[in-house]
């Protein structure tokens, strides 16, 4: 699946967002023309899914006919979205997309009149018969989930996405560094507990550092919660204007048009390739000795492990087929 970032815009501020800092470099949305060729690629490439993102999505004028080619194409959709959209666009989206995942906020996140919109989208969705999946992203201010499994209970959400919250492109946002996510990583155990209890399954976005829990710990997430792995993969965040990144945190690393690869598994070859230089060069000194190291391991996302490269500005590391970072 790839995640396409039809634009930067939302009308939500959280302190978490690691995509929130792009908006300047990405300041216009997908045009028309531009997901033309990117739904042309998409079906050529034969892709299982495709998530459409931002931002908020649903900010986008165009985003319903988006969704509705790309599922006319064959391609199932996904949509991201913080759930502040207009009613009428929950009816039209809800027979189109395969799984809203709603980002599932900490209720101090919303006015009373965001909370109220929330509440009654997720209350039409349900009623509508749509999949919901609830997305939590737990930093050091937002650490409580208590009100999420009320939520799941109450609407019915039999998934939960979760991650520990990354760096944006500049490491501005409230973010956990390694060793704040080494405590956070104990306290999410709790949190997939507390879901299986209820008969809601979990999944890892992203990858930790497998030292990071207990043994048992450890052994029970990589049993019950999808995709918990320790090394990072490549998410393939497609911009507005069709560049594509390894992923938003490591927006650096990027191609400048994902349609001149042949196929998905092409383009995450290529940001394998290109990522080996500085996949393990952060955690050498730290992790060198660990047998699992370079293994079922690599020390943390890289974009906390490798020396920062602040970059907003399409510029810098753009790279081409064939081209690498050394």
């Amino acid at each position: 699946m790839i995640n396409i970032f039809v634009t930067y815009r939302c009308n939500l501020a959280c302190p978490y967002c690691f995509a929130r800092g792009l908006a300047r470099a990405y300041p216009a949305d997908m045009t028309p023309e531009s997901f033309n060729a990117l739904l042309g690629w998409m079906e050529s490439a034969r892709l299982q899914s495709a998530a459409f993102i931002g931002g908020e999505p649903t900010l986008h004028p165009h985003l319903a006919d988006m969704i509705e080619r790309t599922t006319a194409a064959g391609i199932p959709a996904v949509l991201f979205t913080n759930g502040l959209f207009p009613a009428p666009l929950a009816e039209r989206l809800a027979g189109s997309v395969s799984n809203f995942v709603v980002n599932y906020n900490d209720p101090s996140l919303y006015t009373r009149a965001q909370s109220a919109a929330l509440h009654a989208n997720l209350s039409l969705l349900r009623d509508l018969g749509a999949r919901i999946t609830f997305s939590k992203n737990f930093s050091a201010g937002l650490c409580e989930y208590g009100y999420l499994l009320e939520g799941v209970e109450r609407y019915g959400v039999r998934a939960v996405r979760y991650d520990i919250s990354r760096p944006d492109a500049e490491a501005a946002n409230e973010h956990l560094g390694l060793e704040q996510a080494s405590g956070m990583a104990t306290h999410i155990v709790g949190f997939v507990r507390a879901c299986e209890e209820r008969g809601v399954r979990t999944g890892l976005d992203c990858c930790v550092r497998l030292c990071d829990l207990p043994e048992p710990d450890r052994r029970y997430l990589e049993q019950v919660s999808m995709k918990f792995r320790g090394i990072c993969h490549p998410s393939i965040d497609v911009h507005p204007d069709l560049g594509a990144s390894y992923c938003l945190p490591l927006h650096d690393v990027r191609v400048p048009d994902v349609t001149a690869f042949e196929g998905e598994q092409a383009l995450m070859g290529h940001f394998a390739e290109i990522t080996r230089p500085i996949r393990f060069s952060g955690s050498e000194a730290r992790c060198g000795g660990c047998a699992e190291f370079k293994r079922h391991c690599q020390g943390g996302c890289m974009a906390l492990t490798r020396p920062r490269v602040p970059d907003v500005n399409p510029s810098p590391h753009i790279l081409l087929p064939g081209a690498s970072l050394q």
